[in-house]
């Protein structure tokens, strides 16, 4: 997995960069890309620090928020499709993929059941069945 570049080689490139050097010899003489030198000089012209965004961890689902609204909406019609779900949130003001509905069902393991139109012949089941919240 790719990481940040230390803060001391985004340093030394400011250094390159403040002595006249242009951002293509001081993407040579430390091996980075010149973009990576655009950028660095840019973060620091920006934010006046060279440090690095937060990397990785963990991010919040986009419905953890309204977790309580959904399970309800669940429970109260448990063979709706995610399509039906998401029109149901919609009405509440609550604008979400389908996809990202499907992830935040899945995480704490709640089933899906497929459709009962979609167990047929191959051609049919190609067309793309609505899923079921089971």
């Amino acid at each position: 997995m790719a990481r940040p570049y230390s803060l001391d080689l985004r340093d030394r490139v400011k250094q390159a960069v403040d002595e006249g050097h242009s951002h293509g010899a001081v993407a040579a003489m430390f091996r980075v890309g010149k973009a990576t030198v655009g950028r660095t000089m840019a973060r620091w012209r920006e934010t006046g620090s060279l440090m690095p965004d937060k990397f990785g961890g963990y991010k919040q689902h986009r419905l953890a928020p309204c977790a309580d609204q959904v399970r309800k909406l669940v429970e109260a019609g448990p063979g709706q499709t995610l399509a039906e779900l998401k029109a149901r949130l919609e009405a509440g003001k609550i604008e979400v993929s389908t996809s990202s509905i499907d992830r935040f069902l899945t995480a704490p393991g709640l089933t899906h059941e497929k459709n009962s139109d979609r167990h047929g012949t191959k051609a049919r089941r190609r067309g793309g069945g609505a899923r079921r919240l089971g």
